[in-house]
């Protein structure tokens, strides 16, 4: 792990590898925190390898209040915009920056990526892919418990599409002053994201669920996955099902090592989709626990071109 502090701002870019291209994501808040971006790039480090992308994972911060906002943003651009152009860093926004604000650092993206191709975005239709490996089968009267707060919204397409292919978005009572009910609701699938380690042991104990399924980075805790584990919940790990706006470029063919026989060319969008059930039909041919499965896939994947691993996995504190 390698972190770079910017000159002209007050914030700072964590990568995995210093001496590989890197992708990742953008927060921009009053402080932070150097430890929570560090697992933000390894989700994403684990993502790219287990799509079969020689990449590393990247998370950026800038410390700014909503008053300096704009210029921190700008110098921010201005001092990494040669790293993107060279192709060496590509970052995204996430919470704190508007859509658009890092355009000049964006990953390229190829044809069919927008809206204009799919009515889904990205994460969505990762998340999606996920659920429906998840139950077997189609979402139809499939019931999904989606957490999220203001703070953490899910992403805008979620809902309606998860409707749209028959499932039942279950209300949970009370979830407004107790959020942590949304854990153990009637619900076939528990869909979390808000924040990262917003589940920890205490709630992953209330959940009846079949899985759950992260729309957002590193939701769980370390002792959170083995309450899951135990109780025989699966949990599909989230560098798997929720980095889709990040590596969808990527799957789509602008530097995947090995395409394989199943491209969708001209529908990045199924591409992804279809990266996102091979992935999870590996680890699941493993006797191990589904995360545990695909860390080991991502690990090997890794050990190809890296001397050393990254020290340790992604999850929670």
């Amino acid at each position: 792990m390698a972190v770079r502090k910017l000159a002209s701002v007050d914030g700072f870019v964590v990568v995995d590898f210093a001496d590989a291209p890197a992708t990742g994501i953008v927060r921009r808040a009053r402080k932070i925190l150097q430890s929570s971006a560090t697992d933000l790039a390894r989700s994403l480090t684990y993502g790219f390898a287990s799509f079969g992308i020689e990449r590393s994972g990247a998370s950026a911060g800038i410390n700014a209040t909503d008053d300096g906002a704009d210029d921190a943003i700008a110098a921010f651009v201005t001092e990494l915009s040669e790293d993107a152009e060279a192709g060496s860093l590509h970052l995204l926004e996430g919470k704190g920056l508007p859509q658009g604000s890092l355009a000049v650092l964006n990953p390229p993206k190829p044809a069919g990526t927008t809206r204009t191709m799919s009515r889904l975005s990205p994460t969505t239709a990762g998340v999606l892919a996920a659920c429906e490996w998840a139950v077997g089968g189609d979402l139809d009267g499939k019931r999904l418990a989606i957490e999220q707060t203001e703070a953490g919204p899910a992403p805008a397409d979620l809902i309606g599409a998860a409707t749209e292919r028959g499932a039942v978005i279950v209300d949970v009572a009370g979830v407004d002053t107790k959020p942590w009910l949304i854990w153990g609701a009637d619900a076939d699938l528990i869909l979390p994201g808000s924040k990262p380690g917003v589940m920890n042991h205490q709630g992953a104990a209330l959940v009846t669920a079949r899985a759950v399924i992260p729309w957002g980075p590193i939701p769980i805790t370390t002792k959170a996955l083995a309450t899951l584990v135990a109780a025989g919940v699966l949990y599909v790990p989230d560098f798997l099902s929720a980095h889709g706006e990040v590596l969808v470029g990527h799957v789509a063919g602008l530097d995947a090592v090995s395409a394989g026989d199943h491209r969708a060319d001209g529908d990045p969008i199924g591409e992804l989709q279809a990266r996102t059930v091979e992935a999870l039909r590996a680890a699941d041919a493993s006797n191990e626990p589904l995360f545990l499965a695909a860390c080991h896939i991502a690990e090997d994947r890794l050990g190809q071109w890296r001397d050393a691993l990254p020290f340790g996995r992604p999850l929670a504190a």
